[in-house]
């Protein structure tokens, strides 16, 4: 297998990405631009394409559609999102419903959903297709679960746990089960890298619940503690409750239209909490978990770079 150039892969995931905006209604395409122009790590796909070359063979068609596919998907949760929380900011710029309308935004997303599936339609693999839909059923009833959880106290750890897993992990799961399935890899090792995607992808969340609390505005793109604003209770806000009664009381009296001052107080009592610390060790188990599986595969050229992305993942906290 000839050197990995990751920086032409990456050319080629933002080329054929630009390519799926094209869209006969002027409105759609620009919407969707505007979403893509907004950056983003492209994480998902440079798994795919990793977990290909993982398995000592080299990206296929599939492989490639597989990899822009669930950019798309994934762009598509995130208009959804916005629109769910009203939001006019994703990372440090407006979002499609500011821009435009909430309608134009749902049927962005529509159309980046159909773009994916059309997209997909190419591959001759059963197994990559049953995988796919089974997972995006998934993928939305987290987002369901998500909405429901808005305000609503008591929650578990087990379920936040279990909306992360479907909200975010999923995604990188499939990315890297997908990935080596599109590489015609064995299934033990097909499972291998459903494993490590599903593991990454908890501590991934987990990473940005806490960034959510401790990075600043402009880093963040949107407003310091917007999942709390928002209703959503995270891990670190959940450990802080579990030890503290009194923020247990402040968080169950917080709703849509609580003052900026009640949201702050408790933002700020997270931020300087231990709960930072403990939602991290958390997140630090599950990656240790997905580097112990990455270790049982073969070596060879992909290891290192899977290794360096993951480890990209987890400096974000520093």
């Amino acid at each position: 297998m000839s050197k990995i150039n990751m920086n032409r892969e990456l050319k080629h995931i933002e080329t054929s990405l630009a390519q799926l905006m094209h869209c006969e209604d002027p409105t759609l395409q620009q919407a969707s631009e505007h979403l893509l122009s907004s950056g983003g790590k492209r994480v998902r796909p440079l798994f795919v394409i990793l977990s290909s070359y993982l398995t000592g063979a080299r990206p296929t068609d599939a492989t490639y559609r597989v990899a822009a596919a669930l950019e798309l998907i994934h762009m598509a949760t995130l208009v959804h999102d916005d629109v769910i929380d009203l939001s006019d900011k994703r990372r440090g710029k407006t979002t499609v419903e500011f821009e435009w309308s909430q309608s134009t935004a749902i049927l962005t997303g529509n159309f980046l959903l159909s773009r994916a599936i059309a997209h997909l339609a190419a591959i001759e693999n059963y197994e990559i297709h049953r995988t796919l839909s089974h997972a995006i059923i998934e993928v939305c009833r987290g987002e369901l679960f998500q909405f429901q959880d808005q305000f609503r106290t008591p929650q578990s750890l087990t379920n936040y746990l279990r909306r992360i897993k479907r909200k975010t992990a999923l995604l990188i799961q499939l990315a890297t089960e997908v990935g080596a399935m599109s590489a015609n890899a064995d299934q033990a090792t097909v499972k291998c890298m459903r494993d490590i995607g599903y593991n990454i992808g908890m501590s991934f969340q987990i990473v940005d619940d806490i960034l959510d609390f401790t990075s600043t505005e402009k880093k963040l793109g949107k407003p310091v503690g917007s999942d709390l604003r928002n209703g959503h209770l995270t891990l670190p806000t959940l450990l802080e409750m579990k030890k503290d009664p009194v923020f247990k009381q402040r968080v169950e009296q917080l709703h849509a239209n609580a003052s900026q001052e009640a949201f702050e107080v408790c933002i700020n009592q997270v931020r300087h909490s231990d709960a930072i610390m403990q939602s991290k060790r958390v997140s630090e188990k599950y990656l240790q978990r997905a580097k112990q599986l990455l270790n049982t595969l073969p070596e060879n050229d992909a290891k290192p770079l899977f290794n360096k992305l993951i480890l990209k993942l987890q400096n974000r906290m520093k």
